[in-house]
């Protein structure tokens, strides 16, 4: 499934004080090569110092996309917690910037691969595997204070009330199922609260780097607590199709949630796109379809 992108600001264009504290912060000037992918509209760029030494750098500023600061906000937030407890499927964080408007980033470097679409067998099999160690490690969340998945995102879950009151054209299978799909998705959401443990809750291909040792989980913008999975869910969503994937419980719980995001993505993909992510609607409505169908598998 091909994923929606950002349109990327080059680091040159980075203002002034943003790119002082990168120097600082690394300890001499810096050569960048901007990285595409992503549904960020800010910068995202590998960097080598004078030195030698390498980082990463992500930041976005509100006259981007209003919204991404606090996303970056939130990423700070996790990577804090998640470094504090020197994960290898989590990258290294080095330093933050925030000004009121600019928010970033400097995160280690990592000289990896994005599993490409359609995946492969032997990276799903990896990735699944470094996922499931993931979620052992992050129950419970080592962020305390993180949002609760189903709190923060009650309202994209929730959206079958949306899709109804528009009166929106679905599949002509889910057609006179909308309010079945919206009380599956008040018992995704229920499911969803009870859980304890931090979620990346944003797992996509463009999300996970390889290495020959490592499976690293980047980008945790949209990390929150949920139940245990709740990113297993997201990530097999992202590889069915490619390879033959291992059958989930037959939890109401999953079901629930799977229907939550469905609906949450076909109201979102008839909206207009948000500024500096053209993109992202088209995908939407891709990614809604790949979640219905799946959830006509679990209720048939």
């Amino acid at each position: 499934m091909a994923h929606a992108a950002g349109v990327r600001l080059a680091y040159e264009k980075v203002p002034a004080r943003v790119r002082a504290w990168v120097e600082r912060s690394l300890g001499s000037s810096v050569s960048a090569s901007t990285q595409q992918g992503g549904f960020s509209p800010g910068v995202a760029a590998r960097l080598v110092a004078t030195s030698g030494r390498r980082a990463f750098v992500k930041a976005v500023g509100s006259e981007l996309n209003p919204d991404t600061p606090r996303l970056f906000r939130n990423e700070i937030a996790a990577m804090q917690g998640l470094s504090a407890h020197s994960l290898p499927h989590t990258p290294f964080l080095y330093d933050v910037y925030d000004d009121g408007d600019w928010v970033a980033l400097l995160l280690e470097d990592i000289e990896g691969y994005l599993p490409p679409h359609p995946w492969h067998p032997v990276d799903a099999a990896r990735v699944l595997d470094a996922l499931a160690e993931l979620t052992e490690s992050l129950q419970p969340s080592p962020w305390p204070e993180a949002p609760v998945a189903a709190v923060r995102s009650e309202a994209f879950l929730s959206r079958w009330d949306n899709v109804i009151a528009d009166g929106l054209a679905v599949p002509a299978w889910a057609a006179g199922r909308q309010q079945e799909f919206a009380e599956l998705a008040r018992i995704g959401l229920d499911a969803l609260a009870k859980g304890d443990g931090l979620a990346h809750w944003d797992l996509r291909a463009d999300n996970i780097l390889l290495t020959e040792a490592r499976v690293v989980f980047v980008d945790w913008a949209h990390a929150a607590q949920a139940a245990s999975w709740a990113d297993t869910v997201i990530l097999h969503a992202d590889m069915r199709g490619s390879v033959d994937l291992p059958d989930l419980p037959e939890d109401d719980g999953i079901t629930g949630f799977l229907a939550g995001i469905a609906g949450g993505l076909w109201w979102g993909a008839s909206q207009p796109a948000p500024p500096g992510l053209p993109t992202i609607r088209d995908w939407q409505r891709k990614s809604a379809l790949v979640h219905l169908d799946w959830l006509r598998e679990r209720l048939s």
